[in-house]
């Protein structure tokens, strides 16, 4: 839902199944401003929905009906975080439609994620997978 307008107010939003928001657009969806109320409102507003909420460099967090986790960033030198969010969002897709677990999706898209602020310019940033799974394994 990004940019949130109020276009989006006549979509059916019950026939969603994976919200991926940041903090800003949790609050133009619920009204709340903190990440737990934020989820919260969600769980309640769209309960088959998997909420995946980006907290920048405070992590991010992911709740559905059976689960909900944390996870931090990994600490780097940021150069231009350019790609950071696009990053994160294509590893936890490419998670999601591998059916892995989801600590192992969040994981594996917060290293995506970290790898790519420490390079310069969008596409070229972007790690490849191989290189994701070996700095999960250092």
């Amino acid at each position: 839902p990004s940019p949130f307008n109020e276009k989006l107010n006549a979509v059916d939003m019950g026939k969603i199944g994976i919200f991926l928001l940041n903090e800003v657009e949790g609050y133009q969806f619920t009204g709340e401003t903190e990440p737990d109320a934020i989820l919260v409102r969600m769980r309640e507003l769209y309960p088959h929905a998997k909420i995946m909420l980006t907290l920048g460099k405070d992590g991010a967090i992911y709740a559905d009906q059976a689960q909900k986790h944390y996870q931090p960033i990994f600490q780097v030198k940021a150069v231009d975080t350019t790609a950071a969010g696009d990053t994160f969002t294509g590893y936890f897709l490419a998670g999601l439609a591998e059916n892995l677990p989801i600590e192992e999706v969040l994981r594996m898209s917060a290293k995506a994620s970290c790898i790519a602020v420490t390079r310069e310019g969008a596409v070229p940033s972007i790690p490849y997978r191989k290189e994701v799974l070996e700095a999960l394994q250092a």
